[in-house]
């Protein structure tokens, strides 16, 4: 949830956003937009903190919304700009949309509170509104974080120990616990074509990893060298992967790292903190760098990398990208209110 905070979402927001959100865990010389992109600024009806989460190839937009209810829900934003509010039943903690796939189906997570606790299920939404929740066995909370083309999900859950686990959902609804060895805390946040797994875990020293699991069941670590933690962000279906990792107690820096386990970072001049929030299969990666505030990037398989503000921002926070190259995420306005954005190429 970093990525939240450096727009300055209420506290409110955070709070109740983190509470549940399993799988919200929340980026050469750079370059003026060069091309005039068009960015449209949105907000669903009613909502004063807007917080996009993902856009599929027809520009279908799903994420987060705060009214003056408090309580987080989820809403779903067509090219022709018409909201639909995602609200699941019972979720008095919140309704957490995380991941659209080609065909308009929804995933997420659903939280009530039981003993001072948010706990409660995932959740899949069908493009005609159909909802459909499921738990792991045995697990107090499911969240889904990500579904491909197929209907292949992933995401994590929590035992009744308070550890998180990985789990992939076949179509049928088949559900596969895993965990690289030494987690305590596995993040899946992305599912490709062919149903490889990218995310990130947590050790019992408090570092993180990410992680690749193949579609046997195989899993491969990896770290950027030098870090003191690596963050998975994204996936593409070529495997190639984007995140950001720290070194010490501060210092953050973008990442790629291809098929072939290269890793190259991104450091944008003058950034004093970088996180790539996305990649597509083009492997043109979106993010944000920090200098007097946050910006938005964009790195071209090239590496060129082209910056982006919204107009008369505090902050330009991008989170996701889609295969012809639109992006969406968050902004601050002057008021310190955050918006949602949507850019097209």
């Amino acid at each position: 949830m970093r990525q939240v905070g450096a727009l300055g979402l209420s506290s409110r927001f955070r709070e109740s956003s983190a509470a549940f959100a399993l799988t919200l865990v929340i980026f050469g010389a750079g370059l003026c937009d060069p091309v005039q992109a068009r960015i449209i600024q949105f907000d669903p009806p009613g909502s004063y903190e807007t917080l996009p989460a993902a856009i599929n190839v027809s520009r279908w937009i799903i994420g987060l919304y705060l009214d003056n209810s408090g309580v987080p829900q989820s809403f779903l934003r067509t090219p022709d700009g018409m909201f639909t509010t995602i609200d699941i039943s019972g979720a008095t903690c919140g309704t957490y949309a995380s991941s659209i796939n080609r065909s308009g189906v929804i995933v997420g997570s659903a939280g009530s509170n039981q003993n001072n606790k948010c706990t409660g299920p995932a959740f899949i939404r069908t493009p005609n509104g159909t909802i459909t929740t499921f738990n792991v066995p045995g697990a107090i909370s499911t969240g889904a974080g990500s579904i491909n083309n197929g209907g292949l999900i992933t995401g994590s859950y929590e035992d009744s120990s308070n550890y998180f686990h990985g789990f992939q959902r076949a179509t049928d609804g088949t559900l596969t616990s895993f965990d690289p060895s030494g987690s305590i805390f596995t993040n899946p946040v992305s599912i490709n074509k062919a149903g490889v797994i990218a995310g990130s875990y947590e050790d019992s020293n408090k570092a993180w990893h990410g992680f690749m699991r193949a579609t046997n069941g195989t899993i491969t670590k990896f770290d950027v060298p030098n870090a003191t933690s690596t963050y998975v962000a994204g996936l593409n279906d070529s495997g190639e992967i984007a995140g950001y990792y720290t070194e010490g107690q501060s210092a953050r820096y973008g990442f790629v790292r291809m098929a072939n386990g290269t890793i190259t970072t991104i450091d944008p001049d003058g950034s004093s903190s970088v996180v790539a929030s996305a990649i597509n299969n083009d492997d043109a990666v979106t993010g944000s760098y920090v200098t007097d505030m946050a910006h938005g990037l964009v790195r071209g398989a090239g590496e060129t990398i082209t910056t982006f503000d919204v107009k008369d921002s505090l902050g330009t926070l991008p989170m996701a990208i889609n295969n012809k190259g639109a992006i969406t995420g968050s902004f601050q306005d002057v008021n310190e209110n955050t918006h949602g954005f949507l850019r097209t190429p």
